[in-house]
């Protein structure tokens, strides 16, 4: 089957699972072709593939699409109209629709859908709930993602004079990353390394006051460049917690992969964590705009051996429910059930 990868506006998340998504449909006989912008690294990881990568294509060239980024609604809309489709919902939806395209197209893109596969029954809700109706129920599928089990390998981090903290999927967070700057400021009396994984553009659009603080502090408060699938990983390694401030939906695959890896975790207190994630369990739990909050679980975390390793522990138990075999899996059998 000639199968078209829609990436168009991805952010890291899709980016990656698209690579999951390749690497097992590798070999089966199955034409891949990624459409959208990469950096040369993950046009080198295609190529590892066999598949290719494009910036337009046209319908007519291929069987199915699976559409694992809502980053272009207009374009994608087209597309799914034409040809037997899975949409992948893997953003946080009201943040991307703020961002990119116009209401009718978002409508477009759901209705014209084949399958429409969310990461969690609170994003599946939504939908339904807030700006979609007439939509079939037996198209939606939730498909919780999952971390490799090679993640959980143990780690090897040399001796280190600070505790790592890292934070990923910045862009569209501007808020919440005000958040962590403002609780890391109330801890310096502690050596502490806040790792910030994403575009650097995405620093322009911080709060005045926050980008003057990481630019004062660069031993601090560190800000990476959109990375690859496998440097993410490496990143989230080096350090000791995760601090997910999530805003929507959408559950980035670096808070699973930083339970798989053993980070203990602290997530902002939303509805999407509440089925799975219990504070005091496996992970901590913040309300959003409290950076004095936040300070005070980072204090107790810092301090309590015993506490961060529990959640450590309990938190990658939790993950492990979630194997990502299983969703790429049932992800496949979708792809399979396209065929003409």
């Amino acid at each position: 089957m000639r199968l078209l990868i829609c990436l168009v506006g991805a952010q890291g998340d899709s980016v990656g699972r698209a690579l999951h998504l390749g690497r097992q449909l590798r070999g089966r006989g199955h034409e891949l072709t990624f459409l959208g912008e990469f950096s040369p690294a993950i046009e080198a990881e295609v190529a590892a593939l066999g598949g290719a990568c494009t910036r337009q294509a046209s319908p007519e060239a291929f069987d199915a699409a699976v559409m694992m980024s809502l980053g272009a609604p207009d374009r994608l809309a087209g597309l799914a109209r034409k040809l037997p489709s899975v949409l992948l919902v893997q953003e946080c939806l009201l943040e991307v629709m703020a961002l990119k395209g116009d209401f009718v197209h978002w409508v477009s893109l759901f209705r014209a859908a084949t399958r429409v596969v969310f990461h969690s029954e609170h994003q599946r809700d939504k939908v339904f709930g807030s700006f979609i109706s007439g939509l079939d129920a037996s198209r939606m599928l939730v498909l919780p993602g999952g971390a490799d089990p090679s993640t959980a390998a143990p780690r090897q981090n040399p001796p280190k004079d600070y505790f790592g903290v890292v934070m990923a999927g910045i862009a569209g967070s501007h808020r919440r990353v005000a958040d962590v700057v403002a609780a890391g400021e109330r801890l310096r009396d502690h050596n502490l390394l806040f790792t910030f994984i994403g575009d650097e553009r995405a620093a322009a659009s911080w709060p005045e006051g926050t980008r003057k603080v990481v630019q004062r502090n660069p031993g601090r408060y560190v800000v990476t460049g959109a990375q690859t699938p496998a440097q993410t990983l490496a990143l989230i390694r080096r350090n000791d917690l995760l601090v997910q401030a999530a805003v929507d939906d959408a559950w980035p695959q670096a808070l699973l992969d930083a339970a798989a890896t053993g980070l203990p975790l602290l997530l902002s207190d939303i509805e999407p964590f509440s089925r799975h994630w219990t504070n005091g369990i496996n992970c901590l739990k913040f309300p959003l705009e409290r950076p004095d909050f936040l300070a005070s679980l980072l204090r107790m975390v810092l301090h309590d051996d015993v506490l961060r390793n529990n959640l450590a522990a309990n938190g990658q138990a939790t993950v492990g429910k979630f194997p990502a075999e299983r969703h790429l899996a049932q992800t496949m059998q979708l792809v399979e059930s396209l065929k003409k």
